[in-house]
């Protein structure tokens, strides 16, 4: 009797377990929300030197501003990561008498929700676009 209860015990055991294997691989991606956060956070930060450095572009060109390439070779800001950092990928466009920078996350939902976009009124914008840019009409971060 003893035998057929340990038996029993241990295929409940293994049965549950091979549940929680199945139900594990059936949930999407996620990152812990204190790691989302830092990378937004992080995010914020690279929006704040990228517009310190338009601004100081600015000076030295004579009222132009920089791509993301130009600020990089004049060494106005660093990029190790070829334009992308902490999970987001960061992207300047130059227009006339001003700039737009977008930040978005690499991977919606795991590496970031917010997306972020700043421009030379050096407003930083926030909003949760499911992995769209953010814009000049979404609320301030």
């Amino acid at each position: 009797m003893k035998s057929f209860a340990a038996k029993v015990i241990l295929l409940s055991l293994f049965l549950t377990t091979l549940m929680a294997c199945e139900t594990r691989e059936e949930r999407p991606l996620q990152q812990s929300p204190l790691v989302t956060a830092a990378n937004e956070t992080a995010a914020i930060a690279r929006l704040r030197a990228i517009a310190a450095a338009e601004a100081r572009y600015g000076v030295e060109s004579g009222g132009e501003y920089g791509t993301l390439d130009q600020l990089i070779q004049g060494r106005y800001i660093g990029d190790p990561s070829n334009g992308k950092l902490t999970g987001y990928r960061f992207e300047i466009r130059v227009k006339p008498g001003g700039f737009q920078v977008t930040a978005v996350p690499e991977k919606f939902g795991v590496t970031g929700n917010r997306s972020f976009y700043l421009d030379e009124t050096n407003i930083i914008r926030a909003a949760d676009k499911k992995g769209a840019p953010a814009t000049a009409s979404d609320p301030e971060a």
